[in-house]
């Protein structure tokens, strides 16, 4: 009988067992390979984002236009199939446009419901309450209205498509300036976006040495200006700046009020003046008054803006904010799309973002996160119930 090699049979097993391992290896590769070329939004379940406006309130109207705006860009969206078998799921948080509400709602959406991603504020209030708790949480917060300054600063997971005060109030001391006004009065909402644009403003006004004679301050819900009419009268000003935040109904009461007492005064404001509720409160009273607005941006933006008409029955409450929430949800998709619903990834795709071909602009943010393109806004003339461009 023939020895058996048991060093032979040893060697064989060995060799099988080094075989089976390459084989194991390059199953696990294989796998990994497919895994990293997986696209990110290939994963089961809803995304859920989040969103903070006031849907309340003096605001409400532009809480409703942002909301209605991210509907129909998310319509947009899920028609192209970008996310195949995943969904879009947007919660929606009633901000009231001011730090207390929006402070509870940013807490909810990021403790119970679990978003990477925060639409808002609407209200520059509101966001400046929300930022340090997203900073806290990094969470993603993207707003497309809010302008106050001191949002430039604060924090790395915030970011805005809405050009910030000191660009709006420069423009709108530019406007004053370029009528040679001598004396000018200044009515403020006491709100952060309002008090954001009068600091800007007072100090462009007084670098050209162009005087303020009146700075007066109004509580939000004010209805009853006359006191503050009467003030405006006697300041000797001849122009007067009306600069309310939150609502167009309040600046319609103002200018009405301030016309019916006969004051032969020229008027200028913001954006709030040039909306539905400020003609619907107005009216004629509105002839004559210079505003600052979004500038048009073609031919998709009015027909977005007509099939907002259409479908809810109403006008946006401003046009820019109808098309800065527009693009803003378009963007936030094309960011899960590429990346996934991380936050870190997706902030860092807004920050490295290439140029946006949107309905307010071409844009990208920069380094604070503040939007970079324009110019967004430009001045307006009221006339026969619509907003006119200034020629001058």
């Amino acid at each position: 009988m023939e020895a058996v090699n048991y060093q032979s049979i040893f060697n064989g097993m060995k060799a099988v067992k080094i075989i089976i391992a390459l084989v194991v290896l390059a199953l696990v590769a294989w796998g990994l390979t497919l895994l990293s070329n997986k696209t990110p939004v290939a994963e089961a379940g809803p995304i859920k984002i989040g969103f903070v406006g006031p849907l309340s309130g003096d605001g409400a109207s532009f809480g409703e236009t942002e909301k209605n705006a991210t509907e129909m860009a998310l319509a947009e969206i899920k028609s192209s199939d970008v996310f195949k078998n995943r969904t879009i799921e947007i919660v929606y948080e009633d901000g009231k446009c001011n730090g207390k509400d929006a402070t509870t709602a940013a807490q909810k959406l990021i403790q119970v419901d679990k978003v990477k991603v925060i639409l808002g504020g609407v209200c520059s209030s509101e966001t400046l309450a929300i930022a340090p708790i997203v900073e806290q949480n990094k969470v993603v917060l993207f707003s497309a209205f809010s302008s106050n300054p001191a949002i430039t600063n604060s924090g790395d997971f915030v970011f805005r498509n809405a050009p910030s005060d000191s660009d709006v109030a420069k423009l709108d001391a530019q406007a004053i300036m370029n009528k040679s006004y001598k004396k000018v009065a200044i009515v403020s909402e006491i709100n952060d976006y309002a008090q954001g644009v009068l600091k800007i403003m007072k100090e462009t006004l007084a670098f050209a040495n162009v005087p303020v004679v009146l700075d007066e301050s109004f509580k939000s819900g004010t209805t009853d200006f006359r006191d503050i009419v009467l003030k405006v009268k006697q300041s000797g000003a001849d122009v007067v700046y009306i600069n309310p935040g939150s609502s167009g109904k309040t600046a319609g009461l103002f200018v009405k009020q301030l016309k019916e007492t006969g004051v032969k005064i020229a008027i200028h404001g913001n954006f709030t003046l040039g909306t539905p509720d400020a003609f619907a409160t107005a009216g004629t009273y509105l002839e004559g008054v210079i505003i600052s607005d979004g500038a048009p941006n073609g031919q998709k933006l009015s027909s977005l803006l007509d099939a907002y008409q259409t479908q809810f029955g109403n006008k946006a409450a401003n046009d820019f904010e109808f098309g800065a929430a527009y693009d803003r949800m378009k963007i936030v998709a094309q960011a899960i799309a590429a990346v996934g619903d991380d936050s870190e990834k997706i902030k860092q795709y807004l920050y490295q973002m290439p140029e946006y071909d949107g309905l307010v602009g071409k844009f990208k943010f920069d380094q604070n996160g503040d939007v970079a393109g324009g110019p967004f806004f430009t001045n307006f003339l009221i006339t026969e119930g619509t907003k006119q461009l200034l020629a001058d």
